[in-house]
């Protein structure tokens, strides 16, 4: 009678390799998701490293080198350096319009990203996030559309421009080319046409100098100069002068008694073009 003989452990073999092969499928694919993740990483550090670059480098194409040459060497008009002003104006500016000037390269990763969100929270252009030298670069080269392709470009030029000039050049230079409502560009223009004194340095004289009440009322028109217009709209150009003051305060530039006595001072509004002059308290 003929039996099959079954070898001792014959059916072991077979599952062994089976579980083992299934190991090295695992194994194989465990390493093949961490060069997978490892060259993604390498990607986004390349992309950290070169895009910034790339970006730098596009904003030249933007760029109107006469326009740029003719905001430093203005033909006409009132061009304030900045030694020529006090201190407390130029600060006032960078306080309410971009605390972190001194810091960013022209583009302020903080400020964008919490612009970007209240954007999209309220789903409209709400806050731009624009620094300083992103600004100078719409007011000089680009439209004020609310584009994201506006937005980019402003960003290039931006970084670009903070490549050829140093921060108390392109400060200086936002301060005379930004505008002020009612057809005046420059802090010099704006404060003859407001106040009726030019923007002097302590030590020219006290009663031409701008006071802090006025510096904070000036300082809150490039957000919305028609808006905030201290002839037009007294009670929104007060409102925003004391925001402005209080962020001054927050960020130490002036202390609480300056605060105090800025937010009391009388601002006398001088008539120009026609417009009716204000005395407020």
């Amino acid at each position: 009678m003929n039996q099959l003989s079954v070898p001792v452990g014959g059916n072991a073999k077979p599952y062994t390799a089976t579980a083992a092969t299934a190991r090295e499928r695992s194994q194989k694919r465990s390493v093949s998701w961490r060069k997978r993740a490892g060259i993604v990483l390498v990607a986004m550090l390349v992309a950290a490293i070169l895009a910034p670059l790339l970006l730098t480098w596009s904003g030249n194409l933007w760029i109107d080198e006469q326009k740029l040459a003719a905001v430093q060497h203005p033909a006409k008009g009132v061009y304030v350096k900045l030694d020529e002003m006090p201190d407390y104006v130029w600060k006032a500016f960078v306080a309410i319009e971009d605390h972190r000037y001194m810091q960013h390269p022209g583009v302020d990763p903080y400020g964008l990203a919490r612009a970007i969100w209240v954007d999209v929270r309220e789903g409209a252009y709400v806050q731009g996030g624009s620094t300083i030298t992103m600004q100078l670069a719409r007011n000089l080269f680009l439209t004020h559309d609310k584009t994201m392709g506006r937005k980019i470009k402003e960003m290039a030029i931006a970084l670009q421009l903070e490549q050829r000039y140093s921060k108390k050049e392109l400060l200086e230079m936002y301060l005379n080319v930004i505008y002020f409502g009612h057809g005046h560009y420059g802090i010099g223009e704006a404060a003859e046409f407001y106040f009726g004194k030019p923007v002097a340095a302590p030590g020219v004289g006290a009663s031409t100098s701008l006071t802090m009440g006025e510096t904070a009322i000036l300082a809150s028109l490039p957000k919305a100069p028609e808006a905030y217009s201290p002839v037009k709209h007294w009670e929104k150009a007060k409102a925003r002068q004391q925001v402005v003051l209080d962020r001054m305060a927050e960020l130490h530039v002036i202390d609480q008694e300056t605060l105090k006595q800025a937010k009391q001072e009388q601002v006398v509004v001088k008539a120009q073009s026609g417009l009716k002059p204000a005395l407020k308290q």
